[in-house]
């Protein structure tokens, strides 16, 4: 399970890197004065990011109330990963991008719902790539900055809308700790 996490976190990551362009969605995030940052406020935001572990931004006890349990930190495409088990198989995969923002993830042809996560805007994708069982959640911490989570439930018993409950409940968790 851990490495169908890693390989989905790695191939977002790793597809981001091959595009580097905008990515295509029915939706966009942030507002236009969010979208178009000052490099003062996105060298702040993304220096405020450079010192923050994914492992830490669950605390054991979220962990246990998303029924997660063995975070395990890893590094995925060259960036810092955290991996959580599912009590009940699947998991949660937080990842910390410094140099992505929202829009240059690569979800060419899958939806984009806006979500907000704390005083973050982002959006999340379920089902990306026809993953069914599989939700990913994109905080836009600045422009050229972002936090990427993959909720995943069981793959014998694939669930997206579970999947995103888990990423949406995960990002909550996690923008209050950005």
């Amino acid at each position: 399970m851990i490495r169908t996490r890693i390989a989905i976190v790695g191939l977002a990551l790793l597809a981001t890197a091959c595009t580097g362009g905008k990515t295509e969605g029915s939706a966009t995030t942030g507002t236009p004065t969010q979208d178009t940052p000052t490099s003062t406020s996105s060298a702040a935001g993304d220096g405020k990011l450079a010192s923050v572990k994914p492992c830490e931004l669950i605390s054991s006890s979220e962990a246990t109330t998303l029924e997660l349990k063995s975070p395990e930190a890893r590094r995925a495409a060259g960036t810092d990963t955290c991996e959580w088990t599912g009590t009940n198989r699947g998991g949660l995969t937080v990842s910390i991008d410094l140099k992505q923002g929202a829009d240059d993830y690569n979800f060419a042809g899958d939806t984009k719902v806006p979500v907000k996560a704390g005083k973050y805007e982002g959006y999340k994708v379920p089902a990306a790539k026809g993953d069914k069982g599989v939700c990913d959640v994109v905080i836009a911490v600045t422009g050229s900055s972002s936090v990427l989570l993959v909720g995943q439930t069981s793959l014998s018993a694939p669930d997206t809308e579970k999947a995103c409950e888990l990423a949406t409940k995960s990002a909550e968790l996690v923008a209050a700790k950005l």
